[in-house]
């Protein structure tokens, strides 16, 4: 009998040991910031990427060229920081901007696709931006306040887009030091101007763009899930562009 007690009790505490690990995982795990933002790249740049992984499997390119003066873009788009792409494709096609996104396609892993913007090698997007005196490159961060950090170097354009946020109610922060998007060699600011608006937007702001506000894939690619917080936002950065350009 003494046994049997002994073996419960063991199993008990053991049962409570399990528990509390998960509890203590679960809970750093959901306080954690999102690792796309802050952890190293895995890849030094978008040559490295290239030459280790696959078109059509890992990622795929979209661009569209309409001989315009401004470019919106998404390097970092599809899974690798939901609802970029989709906010790029809305603003470009309200003013027939030029288009580029680099998009993560896998189901897990695509933080791996994440080539930190002063990296940013790839070809099509370095020539269009070469081609053009505005840009706007437009990102994801973490935070679960629905808010917009601006940064880059065209402070004009970027006033003018702070201040069309602002009127439609959306919450533009000041940009941390790791967001501001000041380097010469920041994919942003390689355009014809050499200054180009860096948005990034908290994952609670890309969650409001979507109607059920879900970021999966099936999710975002339903446009008529997109949400009237998208089309206000991306009507603020064309109704900027025009008033710049």
């Amino acid at each position: 009998m003494y046994f049997l007690k002994a073996t419960a009790t063991s199993y008990f505490k053991c049962i409570r040991a399990i528990a509390l690990c998960l509890f203590v995982t679960i809970t750093f795990i959901t306080i954690s910031p999102s690792s796309n933002v802050y952890a190293a790249d895995l890849y030094g740049s978008m040559s490295e990427l290239m030459d280790d992984t696959e078109y059509g499997v890992d990622w795929q390119l979209s661009y569209h060229n309409n001989q315009s003066n401004t470019l919106i873009a998404a390097i970092h788009g599809g899974n690798i920081e939901a609802g970029t792409t989709e906010l790029s494709s809305l603003t470009a096609a309200l003013g027939n901007y030029n288009y580029y996104t680099f998009q993560g396609i896998r189901t897990l892993n695509n933080a791996e696709l994440h080539v930190t913007s002063t990296n940013f090698d790839e070809p099509i997007v370095e020539n269009m931006q070469q081609a053009v005196s505005n840009s706007v490159m437009i990102h994801g961060a973490s935070g679960s306040e629905a808010a917009v950090y601006i940064g880059g170097k065209d402070e004009r354009l970027k006033t003018s887009i702070e201040n069309a946020l602002q009127t439609k109610g959306f919450n533009v922060l000041e940009s941390p030091s790791h967001l501001e998007g000041a380097s010469n060699q920041n994919i942003a600011n390689k355009n014809a101007k050499g200054a180009g608006v860096q948005l990034e937007l908290t994952y609670a702001l890309r969650q409001s763009f979507f109607n059920n506000q879900n970021l999966s894939m099936n999710s975002r690619s339903n446009e008529a899930n997109w949400s009237i917080n998208m089309y206000a936002f991306a009507e603020a950065i064309h109704q900027a562009i025009e008033e710049n350009d």
